[in-house]
């Protein structure tokens, strides 16, 4: 690039017409310092210099220096909350390369003895590619592909339950980091989150949101190998999807799911699901019949990687609300932009 330039400031300089001027020896010419200049939002750079090319070399650097994932997704798609730009970038940065995040060289003018050198980055490329990956993850859709008849995902902004929730683990709050809440791309099993993971101690207790029956117990459950685990997940990757079975069957780990019926939400059927267990108490059998606020198993990490290999990292609770109606199935919280969505998710828990 810097040979070209050189080259064209060449034929610029020897179309010029020369002028012949008697020299004065004691007049001194002060230096020109080259300057270069960014737009605020990076796209383009403009460096301004003189016959010389002062300083070229570093400017140039300056000039072709690749923009960041993060701030390109975020011209790029400028709907996305800031607190789920972090997650987006790594689903986007596969797709992009260092020399497609650069300025390029893109013309040369002369202004007044200087000269304009100009460098863009070509969004008319980069930001489709962008926007695809984006869309590549988008969750509207109701979320067991193989049985949904087309449902209609609820108005879930402006939906209460008629009694408040309990918080699943006292004293932990609904987290505000994107990463943590239902729609946060999960780009390990191609899916998307439903639920909210709230981070603890291995071994917090963990309690029924409502009053509700017990369908799903895990009393005996077993750890699945790591090679095991690795194997479905790419299974699911040749999918693009994370699939019904690999998700309830393998990712959730020693899990119990409560049936809340059809008065939480009229019109729906509303169960919970609690993941990642480390215990369950014996009696927690399906039939059983749970009162809100009941204490009925711990916290741990089963289901994940950390769990498959043997250690205590990651414990966390992985916690989701789910309504069914007779066209399909939909996570809470489903398809809303992160003010929105948490929102929607204050108004479930009581204090």
């Amino acid at each position: 690039m810097y040979r070209f330039l050189i080259f064209v400031l060449f034929i610029l300089f020897g179309c010029t017409k020369p002028v012949h001027k008697s020299v004065n020896l004691e007049l001194t010419i002060p230096k020109f310092t080259s300057t270069i200049s960014i737009s605020n939002d990076g796209l383009t750079a403009t460096i301004i210099s003189d016959r010389g090319l002062s300083d070229l070399d570093s400017l140039m650097g300056l000039a072709q220096q690749p923009l960041s994932t993060t701030d390109l997704l975020q011209l790029a798609s400028p709907e996305i909350h800031d607190s789920t730009l972090s997650i987006f970038s790594e689903i986007v940065s596969p797709s992009l390369s260092v020399n497609q995040r650069q300025r390029t060289f893109k013309s040369i003018q002369e202004t007044d003895g200087r000269y304009l050198i100009n460098f863009a980055l070509d969004t008319n490329f980069v930001f489709p590619i962008i926007r695809n990956a984006v869309a590549s993850h988008d969750p509207g859709q109701p979320i067991h592909h193989l049985f949904d008849l087309d449902g209609t995902t609820p108005q879930f902004a402006t939906m209460v339950p008629s009694s408040p929730l309990q918080l699943p683990c006292k004293n932990l709050d609904v987290p505000t980091r994107a990463s943590r809440l239902p729609n946060a791309p999960r780009a390990y099993r191609s899916g998307i989150h439903r639920g909210i993971d709230f981070f603890s101690n291995w071994g917090t207790p963990v309690r029924a949101v409502a009053d509700g029956i017990i369908i799903r117990s895990d009393l005996n459950y077993e750890e699945y190998g790591a090679d095991f685990r690795v194997e479905m997940l790419k299974r699911a990757a040749q999918l693009k999807r994370t699939p019904s079975d690999i998700f309830n069957e393998l990712l959730l780990g020693q899990a119990v799911i409560i049936d809340h019926g059809f008065d939480l939400f009229p019109g729906y059927r509303a169960i919970t699901i609690y993941a990642h267990l480390s215990h369950i108490h014996p009696d927690l059998k399906p039939g059983y019949a749970i009162q809100s606020g009941e204490v009925f198993g711990k916290t741990g990490n089963s289901g994940t990687k950390p769990s498959t290999i043997g250690t205590r990292a990651e414990s966390h609770l992985h916690w989701e609300l789910i309504l069914q109606d007779s066209r399909g199935e939909y996570y809470f919280g489903q398809d809303l932009q992160y003010d929105d969505l948490q929102s929607a998710l204050r108004r479930l828990f009581s204090n």
